[in-house]
């Protein structure tokens, strides 16, 4: 299927962010904005069909988070069984890490957990949703050739839904072995003049109230830790394991239901998708988002993307501000189903979840 410019691009204003004044905003990713999870998930398999069909060989693939996670895990899941996946965070983990800066991004430091039993490969694919000066890309290819020699001469794929990256950029790039692949190639414009006309302002708080009922379904069989590597054999059998687990608890929740939300959490965007999907094969109405940590200005102008955003506490620190956007049309949903890996302490987020579908079925999935 062909994806261009109208189908992947929605632009957005970051909120009091000096760096870059504008976010591109994929109305297919699944993050900011609802989709139906079948729509966002043949999208990302696309870029997987392209990556897998000139990229054969690759052995090891890493996703970018926050905002590529899932992408990179369904693309990669076009590869067989013994490729290893894994993505990048902002959380901190036990064990040895790499370092590199995302300098334009709200959250400048990103890490990468690359260790332990590692396959030998003369390829390496790098997913992210955007790669618009190729920056990024050659902070981490250093950071990995300077702490990984087996990979010193490797070839890195630089794969993107979206790649803007100049002519002068691709020869830098190329000169350090990195090649690119994209779904939609764009000039390399700088939208600021485009986003300045937009006068946004900040995503509203959520007022706490009385604590809101809600249900909690444990997954017996727990969400593979996408943040070290795995084999993709290990991912598909985690996932089905943990479809199973789920969906046995959320029948007799749902029964009767027609309209359905299923909302990630920040870096946790994948299992949301691959449960709404499976939701959607039962011929129910689903749509699917995400929090992020990304703040973006609010306008109601009707030519903007987000009309509408609400700060969150943090499922993975609650003392950390997150957000939730264009969630109006999603307040008719009779079910709201928010999918988790987290280990902290959920309570505070999902009380002001809560208070934003009072009048649907509230369930927090913890795998």
């Amino acid at each position: 299927m062909h994806y261009d410019q109208k189908d992947l691009l929605r632009l957005a204003k970051r909120y009091q962010n000096t760096k870059r004044s504008y976010l591109l905003v994929n109305p297919l990713q699944a993050k900011h904005l609802a989709v139906s999870p079948k729509k966002a998930l043949a999208m990302m398999a696309e870029l997987g069909k392209i990556l897998y069909q000139n990229h054969p060989e690759a052995k090891l693939i890493i996703g970018f988070a926050e905002t590529a996670t899932a992408i990179a895990l369904r693309a990669a899941l076009n590869f067989p069984d013994d490729v290893y996946f894994l993505h990048t965070t902002r959380e901190i983990l036990s064990g040895d890490c790499l370092n590199f800066k995302e300098e334009h991004s709200h959250a400048v430091e990103q890490r990468l957990y690359l260790s332990g039993d590692l396959p030998q490969t003369e390829e390496i694919i790098l997913i992210d949703d955007e790669i618009s000066t190729g920056k990024t890309i050659r902070n981490m290819v250093s950071q990995i050739r300077q702490e990984c020699p087996a990979y010193q001469n490797a070839k890195f794929i630089a794969a993107s839904v979206i790649n803007r990256v100049s002519e002068e950029n691709l020869k830098l790039l190329e000169q350090e072995n990195i090649f690119c692949e994209a779904l939609c190639k764009l000039e390399n414009l700088d939208y600021t003049s485009q986003i300045s006309r937009f006068h946004v302002t900040e995503p509203e708080g959520i007022p706490f109230s009385e604590k809101m009922p809600y249900h909690c379904v444990i997954s017996r069989n727990p969400l593979p830790e996408c943040r070290t590597p795995h084999q993709l054999k290990e991912y598909r059998e985690a996932y089905l394991s943990f479809m199973t687990s789920v969906l046995k608890e959320l029948r007799p929740i749902l029964a009767g239901k027609k309209k359905i939300l299923v909302l990630g959490t920040e870096e946790c965007m994948y299992p949301a998708l691959f449960l709404g999907n499976t939701l959607e094969e039962f011929e129910l109405s689903v749509r699917c988002h995400a929090t992020t940590r990304s703040p973006i200005g609010i306008c109601q102008d009707e030519n903007y993307p987000i009309q509408q955003g609400c700060t969150l506490s943090g499922f993975y620190d609650s003392s950390r501000k997150t957000y939730i956007y264009n969630i109006k049309a999603d307040q008719s949903a009779e079910a709201v189903l928010i999918v988790t890996d987290s280990k902290a302490d959920t309570e505070k987020a999902m009380e002001q979840l809560c208070v934003l579908f009072p009048n649907a079925d509230r369930i927090l999935i913890k795998g």
